[in-house]
């Protein structure tokens, strides 16, 4: 299925489901539909319920889904939640399967780890200018703005990921209205002000954050099927890429916009290379 509105998500420079078995700016679209459902009850990461190896139990409260990805790349269609997955990067790489507007798009048929086969599967290659990511929208489009779900029911999201190669430079980002330069704060507070892509300003678009490889994120996403939980109250701005800020400068998970696992390109010496990488993740779930 196609989802019938273009979802448009653009970062700055600098910004950036499970183991029963082995196994830009730019615009982009993706497939909605039913996200399939998961099956039993949820258990409890590693490291402080943050990183998690291979051996997490599977996260099956079917409402708090976000995408099994047995059907296709849409997200599960419940509490108001609309979207689908979908790609995007800088202007100088190229995915495989490339895919734009409202494409749907295919779904590897792997072994993933909980929800039996289906997978959201990218190839990225030459994005040497901050990098490139594959996300959703959480809520359908009300008009020329996006739209927002409350998920201040939630501590976070979790989700299973392997890749041909250990990864790099991985951060999960959270963009709210008022860090999303799609999304208009205006309709929820009055005196915010929409932000833009502005390197280096105080009304730049930078979503809110964790990066994989740091600080309670030590687990790489690697070649095996690993469960990854990542927390709301972890994230913040990345500190090279400061701007627009959420009341309290805490995301605002009332009026959360997407989700994103974003592959940041290599820095040496100043000047960014390309960090290609391979890709699957699966059963992307809300954790209470």
């Amino acid at each position: 299925m196609k989802l019938s509105h273009l979802l448009t998500l653009s970062f700055a420079a600098s910004t950036v489901l499970m183991a029963c078995g082995s196994s830009t700016p730019s615009d982009g679209a993706g497939g909605s539909g039913s996200g399939g459902s998961s099956g039993g009850t949820g258990g409890s990461a590693g490291n402080g319920g943050k990183d998690s190896g291979s051996a997490a139990a599977c996260i099956t409260v079917a409402d708090d889904l976000i995408a099994d990805f047995t059907k296709d790349n849409g997200i599960n269609g419940v509490d108001g939640r609309q979207g689908g997955f979908y790609v995007y990067g800088d202007s100088k790489g190229a995915f495989d399967p490339a895919k734009v507007g409202d494409e749907a798009y295919p779904i590897t048929q792997s072994n993933s780890p909980c929800s039996g086969a289906g997978s959201f599967h990218t190839k990225a290659t030459g994005f040497a200018e901050w990098g490139a990511a594959m996300g959703t929208d959480l809520a359908p489009k009300p008009g020329d703005s996006k739209g927002y779900y409350d998920a201040s029911k939630y501590k976070g999201v979790s989700f299973w990921a392997k890749a041909s190669a250990p990864l790099s430079g991985v951060q999960v980002s959270f963009p709210d209205v008022y860090t999303d330069g799609g999304a208009d704060p205006t309709t929820v507070d009055s005196s915010a002000s929409k932000c833009a892509y502005v390197a280096g300003s105080t009304i730049n678009c930078s979503p809110y954050l964790v990066k994989f490889g740091s600080g309670n994120y030590t687990t790489k996403i690697d070649t095996e099927w690993k469960r990854f939980d990542v927390l709301f109250a972890d994230t913040k701005q990345d500190e090279y890429n400061i701007g627009a800020k959420a009341p309290g400068d805490v995301l605002a998970t009332k009026y959360l916009t997407a989700m994103a696992i974003q592959v940041n390109a290599i820095y040496v010496n100043g000047s960014p290379t390309a960090n290609d990488f391979e890709l699957w993740i699966d059963d992307v779930n809300f954790i209470k």
